[in-house]
């Protein structure tokens, strides 16, 4: 467990560009709104496989980093929680290039509370490869969400409640009401800019714009140094405001395993006469194999510390395979041609202990194919 005292033993040189980072995202928030916002941006996109979770039980969110040329380029928040009637689920905050230089948030969320036509959204407009698909929480929907509309402090611009929402000084408690009551709202509290508890007295918490500028730092150094100094940078960065450290949670995306396709194991499903002439039976079972993934999880703490943990998940892949055999056939009955070996281990032979037979379906993939059925447990 690292602690305060830890993290104050990060270098000057490193100090230094947080706090010209801490700068560079509040000039962005003070920009002038009538700049050009238009991101005219181009080079390699890609989705992050660091996820950051914030928010405190039934309005937790998961904020997922779509990259330009390996820099945080937007992040699109997904509820975690079940929404309650028309509460918003996808909300995207995205890093727009101003007429003057300096960069912005513009936070837009989409009605539509299907996540997957969010994603789908989001994917077309910035033009993601297919190849990222399988980067997202949520498989990406057939068909793409409506166009989102810009949001003001946790409700869409063209509420009617928008004008009394954005006159708040602290709105936080009127949105969670309104959320509550299954309005079209959601309160994502560290990213709305509201007034959260500071470590001193009458210090302003920090901008919805330094509170992205520090979530994409994290995201970016876990990616090159880890999560621990990825931790420590999100604490200083934020600590910059006088605030108290927001609890935070950061996932690194682990690799899989590789395959190993020798440790199969068998399932006798059952078996049943065929009724060709009655002569043969056919058999069923199923094919399984299992992996493991890992990934490390990093946690900051609202006293400032953190933790560090590894997680595994098994997943099992079932495939149904079928063979059929001859056995104590009745009077009349021809032994049909056996051909072929059955795998090591099928239960193909249930009436004799011979392993010949006729397996009409062995055949799953590794790894396995797209259609094959999957099941996985919880992390560990």
């Amino acid at each position: 467990m690292a602690t305060f005292t830890d993290w104050m033993r990060l270098g000057e040189a490193r100090m230094t560009q947080l706090a010209t980072l801490a700068l560079g995202a509040a000039m962005a928030w003070i920009a002038p709104e009538g700049a050009d916002a238009a991101n005219a941006a181009t080079g390699e996109r890609s989705v992050s496989g660091v996820r950051i979770s914030i928010g405190e039980e039934g309005r937790r969110w998961t904020l997922v980093p779509t990259l330009l040329d390996g820099k945080v380029e937007s992040f699109l928040a997904l509820r975690e929680d079940m929404a309650y009637g028309e509460n918003l689920t996808a909300v995207w905050y995205r890093k727009l290039a101003l007429a003057d230089g300096t960069e912005s948030w513009e936070t837009k969320a989409f009605e539509d509370q299907d996540q997957s036509k969010a994603i789908r959204a989001v994917k077309e407009t910035l033009a993601l490869a297919d190849s990222t698909d399988e980067s997202w929480p949520v498989a990406v929907g057939a068909v793409a969400a409506a166009e989102p509309e810009l949001m003001v402090k946790g409700v869409l611009e063209t509420d009617a409640l928008a004008p009394l929402v954005a006159d708040l000084e602290d709105p936080q408690p009127l949105v969670e009401m309104l959320e509550d009551a299954g309005w079209k709202a959601a309160w994502i509290g560290p990213l709305e800019g509201g007034q959260l508890a500071t470590a001193e007295p009458g210090v302003v918490a920090c901008p919805q714009g330094v509170v992205l500028a520090a979530l994409a730092t994290t995201v970016e150094v876990a990616a090159t140094d880890g999560l621990g100094a990825a931790l420590g940078d999100l604490r200083w960065m934020l600590g910059v405001c006088g605030m108290l450290c927001i609890p935070t949670t950061v996932e690194t995306e682990g690799p899989w395993s590789q395959w190993n396709c020798g440790s199969a194991t068998y399932v006798s499903v059952g078996c049943e006469r065929q009724n060709i002439s009655g002569c043969t039976h056919h058999c069923m079972y199923e094919k399984r194999y299992e992996r493991t993934q890992s990934r490390t999880v990093g946690r900051l703490h609202w006293d400032c510390t953190t933790s560090l943990r590894s997680e595994t998940r098994t997943e099992y892949y079932v495939s149904e395979g079928s063979c059929q055999r001859s056995g104590f056939l009745p009077p009349g009955c021809e032994e049909p041609t056996i051909s072929g070996n059955c795998p090591t281990g099928a239960p193909c032979a249930p009436f004799n202990s011979q392993g010949a037979g006729i397996c009409t379906s062995d055949a799953l993939a590794c790894p396995p194919a797209s259609g094959q059925r999957t099941t996985m447990t919880e992390w560990q």
